[in-house]
C-alpha cells in the first residue's frame, strides 16, 4: 500500500463525515495520526486538485468541488439500489422485518440501503453500513456466490484486514458455503443480538452481485413467521433479480 494515498484517503474520508463544516488542521493532523508537516503537505496537494477547500488558516479544510464531482452518479450501487427500493419497502411491510441489501467489495460487505425501524443494523460511515462477511447471512451468500478467482481475492483482502478482528476460514465455514449454494439461501442465528438473519440471492443475468438481507429478534420466530419469512424474501430477491435484468434488456 502506497501509505501517502492512503493517508490521502483517510484525511477525504473525516472531511465527508461532516462535509459542510471545516475541520482544522490540527484535528486533522490528530484524527489521521500524521504529524502536522506531514498533514499540511497532503492536504494542499489535494487542495490544489480541488478535492479539498482551504476556507481560512484559522478555520481549515472542508471537501472541495471534485469531491463532489465524484459523486455525480449517485450514491454507491445507484442503480441497485434505485431498482430495489420500491420491493424492499414492500417486503418491509409483509414482514415487519429489518430488510437491506447488502454487496462486497475488496473483503468488505457494504448494506447500500436498508429499512430499520427497529435500529436492529450497527450504523457506520453514515448512511453506509459494514459488516462481516464470514459472520453474517448476506455476507456468506455473496461469499458462497464467487468465483474461484473473486473468492480467493476476498478472502485474501480480508485476512489481510486489520480493521476487524482475525479471520481463519476454518472447514465449518467451508461445509456451511457449500450447504448455501446447494439451497439457494443463508441463515445465521445471531445470539448476541438475540437475531436471526437470512438472506437471499440477487442476481443479474447469471452473476449475483447483491444479497437481500432480512433480520428479525427472535421473539417473532415462529415456523409459521419463519415460513413467511422464506417465501417473502425469495419473491423479492428474484422480483429486484427480473427488473436488473429488464434493465440491461431495455439497455
Amino acid at each position: 500500500m502506497i501509505k501517502s494515498v492512503k493517508k490521502a484517503m483517510d484525511i477525504l474520508t473525516i472531511l465527508s463525515a461532516n462535509a459542510e463544516e471545516p475541520i482544522t488542521l490540527s484535528e486533522l493532523a490528530e484524527k489521521t495520526g500524521m504529524n502536522k508537516s506531514t498533514c499540511v503537505h497532503i492536504v494542499d496537494t489535494m487542495c490544489e486538485s480541488f478535492y479539498v477547500e482551504r476556507v481560512s488558516r484559522k478555520e481549515g479544510y472542508r471537501l472541495g468541488p471534485w469531491a463532489y464531482m465524484l459523486s455525480r452518479y449517485g450514491s454507491y450501487h445507484n442503480s441497485l439500489t434505485k431498482i430495489s427500493v420500491s420491493v424492499l419497502k414492500w417486503l418491509h411491510k409483509q414482514t415487519c422485518a429489518t430488510v437491506f441489501i447488502s454487496v462486497l467489495c475488496n473483503g468488505r460487505k457494504y448494506i447500500v440501503y436498508h429499512i430499520d425501524d427497529d435500529n436492529i443494523l450497527p450504523m457506520s460511515d453514515g448512511s453506509m453500513i459494514q459488516g462481516y462477511i464470514e459472520t453474517t447471512a448476506t455476507g456468506r451468500l455473496l461469499l458462497a456466490s464467487l468465483d474461484a478467482e473473486a473468492f480467493h481475492y476476498t478472502i485474501s483482502r480480508r485476512t489481510a484486514d486489520e480493521t476487524y478482528s482475525r479471520f481463519e476460514f476454518t472447514q465449518e465455514l467451508k461445509d456451511e458455503l457449500k450447504s448455501i449454494r446447494t439451497n439457494g439461501y443463508a441463515h445465521v442465528s445471531v445470539d448476541v443480538q438475540q437475531t436471526q438473519s437470512f438472506a437471499f440471492p440477487v442476481h443479474d443475468s447469471s452473476r449475483v452481485v447483491a444479497a437481500l438481507g432480512i433480520l428479525y429478534s427472535n421473539d417473532l420466530d415462529t415456523p409459521e413467521y419463519r415460513a413467511k419469512i422464506m417465501k417473502a424474501g425469495r419473491t423479492a430477491a428474484n422480483e429486484i433479480s427480473r427488473r436488473l435484468s429488464f434493465k440491461q434488456a431495455v439497455i
